[in-house]
């Protein structure tokens, strides 16, 4: 069987050895212990710090993600391990670091910017000179600044490292040294192919040698005509440009933009030349000026970069002459032949994204920028929609200088107006627009919108209100029902049930005076008691049954008779035939008929021996008739038992038939029957 054993990690002894492993494949994981010397701090950015160190005869990078903290010129033995970093790249990191003292370092090398090329020089601190002519923040981190640095012949970039708070802003224009590291070999973060540079670690580390002078006539002339007398052929060169250092130009301003930070000048010779300048204010247009500044060039004119100007005396410039732009121009034609002497245009179309400082202008199917920045006036400016005439100098539009771009892109022409006078509105735009007629869409829309809305809110509310009122209806009606029925109920007590036993408790007190004198008058007295409180008895029980019974929700008026009666006949034959409708009758008409009704047939069987009822009913002429009819024993009408014999059966009915305000009628002989009829209102 064999066993494969894990090769051993190589420990590094030396600065050479770290440099190696790190530049080289096949390292990672290797430990280090290494003596040596911190040669500069080049970057902190919370734990993670990056020292250059060196043994005295090499150098080396290294960085730490942890508490160890070394100081420039302090000796130590680090130890660590090299691996990846967040972007893949090889590198050192310390872990421990064993303090030694304070170390001796080489004097830092006077080098130049050709001398950045040299991979011996990656690490060493060395001192460079130049001007400088151009500071650029980091965007990727704050905490450094890019100076460009001009020298007589090759510019270069130094990487500062500046506090929160702090500017260089006082350094542009002036000749400085520099001392840092030079890094000559990517550093392989945030830009992995960089340029190389110097690295300062300290704004201190910053000499000025030659403070700038902001006065332009005192910078050489820039040769007017590049073709003629020229005897340094390098002018014709972007890079010759770059090389000559700060120059001037001297003649008029024919156009400026971009707020006051661009110009355009035009020689005595008809030369024309661009400048950024470096703080405002610009000159005004047509003024006679000096012009310093660092030239560069976009291929097509050139720039004088970081600029300042001051007057200059001289004739005043005379009148341009103005081409008209018709609105099939060709784009090419203005680029060579106008924009590239500076000159005039005049045009006309519609004004499109006005702004305070600009706008742009719409012509055939071109839309051309105008930029009034120089003369701007929120309140002159033409509105987006007016038809306008413009005048002013056409200015290329570059996308960018050449020393950051090998090939600036032209992306059209700027028109600079030179007066107030070169913009003239012809007409304004109308009052409707497509942007107001979207407003007014959108608002009516909106309008629409809330108003339906409304309704729905509304509707909902007058839906709950409604149910809450219909509730309320029912729940007043609920409660005037029982109010009705509570009424009829206690005047059925007292009609029927309170004067009945107040004629018992009348019986029982004749009885009682009678009783020791006539004691056959006193017992007929309580014999009549007793049948009165029978009555009594049945009458209570037939209230009783009233309440509990729901008969007179019963749509069927005839079923409701027949559920009425039928408790209370036994097994005497009743048949029915009522042709009233429920619905013409009010509750306490119908509770009045079927209260009646049973009296007249309890009276048939129980008194009349009947074995069979007729019961009848009609609607006819705005009155209710109905009848009662057996085939009974009958009785005398003129000799019938009544309320002193203990029997209320048809003097309650008769009652009931008054508060009806209706008429009751009896017909009845002996054995013939009995055949009582009432008519009532409903």
């Amino acid at each position: 069987m064999t066993f494969l054993v894990p090769a051993l990690a190589t420990a590094i002894a030396s600065v050479a050895e770290l440099r190696q492993a790190v530049w080289s494949d096949g390292h990672i994981g290797d430990t280090f212990a290494v003596t040596c010397t911190v040669s500069a701090v080049t970057r902190v950015e919370g734990h993670m710090r990056a020292y250059w160190i060196t043994d005295g005869r090499d150098y080396g990078y290294v960085r730490t993600t942890n508490d160890v903290r070394l100081a420039a010129s302090e000796r130590a033995v680090v130890r660590g391990h090299v691996g990846a970093d967040t972007y893949g790249w090889t590198r050192a990191f310390v872990e421990s670091a064993e303090r030694l003292g304070t170390g001796e370092l080489p004097p830092p090398l006077d080098a130049t910017p050709e001398q950045l090329n040299d991979e011996a020089l990656d690490g060493r601190t060395v001192v460079m000179r130049g001007t400088v002519t151009d500071i650029v923040s980091d965007e990727i981190d704050p905490g450094w600044r890019f100076l460009l640095m001009r020298t007589e012949t090759t510019p270069f970039f130094a990487a500062v490292r500046v506090r929160e708070g702090v500017s260089l802003d006082n350094l542009l224009g002036t000749t400085v040294s520099a001392r840092g590291v030079a890094n000559v070999l990517p550093d392989g973060g945030k830009r992995k192919f960089q340029t190389p540079q110097l690295t300062v670690s300290d704004v201190a580390d910053i000499t000025v040698d030659a403070p700038s002078d902001d006065d332009p006539r005192h910078a050489p002339p820039i040769p007017d005509n590049p073709q003629k007398g020229m005897e340094n052929v390098r002018y014709k060169s972007v890079t010759a440009l770059s090389h000559m250092g700060m120059r001037r130009v001297e003649g008029w301003v024919i156009a400026v933009f971009g707020s006051g930070t661009g110009i355009l000048v035009r020689t005595e010779s008809g030369q024309v030349f661009g400048a950024e300048l470096r703080r405002a204010p610009a000159p005004a247009y047509g003024e006679r000026v000096v012009v310093a500044g660092f030239p560069e060039t976009d291929l097509f004119l050139i720039r004088l970069t970081k600029a300042v100007w001051a007057a200059s005396p001289g004739a005043p410039l005379g009148n341009e002459d103005v081409v008209d732009l018709p609105k099939d121009f060709a784009m090419d034609n203005v680029l060579r032949c106008i924009c590239a002497k500076g000159g005039a245009v005049r045009v006309r179309g519609l004004v499109k994204d006005s702004s305070q400082s600009g706008f742009s202008v719409i012509v055939g199917g071109h839309e051309i920028k105008v930029d009034a920045s120089a003369i701007a006036d929120s309140a002159a400016m033409p509105q987006t929609g007016s038809e306008v005439i413009v005048v002013g100098t056409c200015v290329r539009n570059i996308s960018d200088i050449a020393s950051r771009t090998l090939f600036p892109r032209t992306e059209g022409f700027t028109i600079v107006p030179r007066t107030r006078d070169d913009v003239c509105v012809l007409c304004s735009p109308p009052w409707w627009t497509p942007a107001r007629l979207f407003v007014l869409v959108a608002v009516l829309a909106l309008s629409l919108l809330g108003v339906f809305v409304w309704n729905h809110v509304l509707r909902r509310i007058i839906e709950r209100r409604s149910r809450q009122l219909f509730k309320a209806e029912i729940a007043k009606a609920e409660a005037d029902l029982r109010v009705d029925e509570r009424t009829r109920l206690a005047a059925e007590i007292h009609d029927a049930i309170s004067q009945t036993l107040t004629g018992v408790s009348f019986q029982i007190d004749a009885a009682e005076k009678t009783l020791h004198e006539d004691c056959e008058a006193a017992s007929g007295y309580l014999s009549v008691a007793r049948r009165t409180l029978l009555s009594c008895r049945e009458e209570l029980r037939r209230c009783i049954w009233d309440l509990r019974n729901d008969t007179l929700a019963s749509p069927d008026f005839a079923e409701a008779i027949r559920m009425t009666v039928r408790p209370s006949v036994g097994n005497a034959v009743v048949t029915i035939r009522f042709a009233v409708s429920r619905s013409h009758l009010t509750d306490t008409t119908a509770h009045a008929v079927l209260s009646i009704i049973r009296e007249l047939a309890v009276n048939a069987v129980r008194h009349g021996k009947a074995g069979h009822v007729w019961i009848a009913g009609e609607h006819r002429d705005g009155k209710f008739r109905f009848s009662v009819r057996d085939d009974g024993c009958g009785f005398d009408l003129n000799s019938r038992p009544g309320p002193a014999q203990g029997h209320f059966g048809l003097q309650g009915i008769k009652e009931r038939v008054a508060k009806s305000r209706g008429t009751l009628k009896i017909a009845s002989s002996p054995g013939a029957g009995t055949k009582v009829t009432v008519e009532i209102g409903r």
